[in-house]
């Protein structure tokens, strides 16, 4: 399928998902957002992948909102009133919040400067590895705009409500070694470095057992609503299903073999 603001590549089970307007420094834009629901449906739909990585292209994650976009709907919104824009809004969200829906493991490989709704973007992937010299921040308020893009939802959940008030409120840019201080981050990397840590993490997660990844996954976001009663029987099921599987047998085999095991999702 071709695109013309991402670029979607694979290479043994691992896919990347690049946002591709680099003279925008990666501004998500309308038109973006609809590939970005597209190509998630094209993974969805892709027994081989394992992994998914997000990226942007040239030196920039995602500066955040198109500009004009921003503008236009401020404009409707001055003539039309709020409700005017906010379904245009909660549609755009949705397009880019579609790899929430993903079962395979996802990664944002933020390469560079990842702000407002391109921080959110972030994360709402699994796991974060930033590059060192990259740049984040909730900037909204800069802006004179509510968040958008999950972002009340997301950050607090990731560094802690106090942590998360203070980025909203101010707006202020942290820099990636702050940003895994307050455990927005997985890792950081230097630059050149950065492209072969990603990587090797992805190669990990695709190296798991298909079925076993996917529904810890699925578990680890349960289990935060959820009582340790209620988890520990979805624990027990899941765990029982995947006992039933090929891949169960192989990876025992493989321990007591002393040998790599070789998963197929079966």
């Amino acid at each position: 399928m071709a695109y013309e603001h991402i670029q979607l590549t694979r290479d043994r089970g691992i896919v990347t998902l690049a946002l591709d307007r680099p003279e925008t420094r990666n501004a998500m834009s309308a038109a973006m957002g609809e590939e970005v629901a597209r190509a998630v449906d094209e993974v969805r739909e892709d027994p081989e992948a394992r992994v998914l990585i997000i990226t942007g292209a040239g030196t920039a994650f995602s500066s955040g909102g198109d500009l004009g976009m921003l503008a236009r709907d401020a404009e409707l919104s001055k003539d039309a009133g709020a409700s005017a824009v906010a379904g245009s809004l909660r549609a755009f969200y949705s397009r880019y919040l579609a790899i929430r829906s993903l079962s395979i493991p996802t990664i944002a490989a933020i390469n560079g400067h990842a702000i407002g709704a391109g921080l959110c973007l972030a994360l709402a992937c699994d796991l974060r590895v930033a590059v060192e010299d990259a740049k984040m921040g909730m900037t909204f308020a800069k802006l004179g705009l509510h968040p958008g893009m999950g972002g009340t939802y997301f950050l607090p959940r990731v560094i802690g409500l106090a942590r998360a008030c203070e980025l909203f409120f101010t707006g202020r840019l942290i820099d990636a070694a702050e940003a895994d201080r307050l455990g927005l981050l997985n890792r950081v990397v230097a630059r050149d470095e950065f492209t072969a840590t990603v990587r090797a993490l992805a190669a990990d997660i695709a190296a798991g057992a298909p079925l076993a990844v996917q529904m810890v996954k699925k578990s680890v976001y349960r289990g935060i609503d959820h009582s340790l009663d209620d988890m520990l029987d979805f624990e027990a099921f899941h765990q029982a299903i995947t006992l039933c599987t090929a891949d169960a047998r192989e990876g025992i085999a493989a321990v007591m073999e002393k040998r790599a095991p070789s998963f197929t999702g079966r």
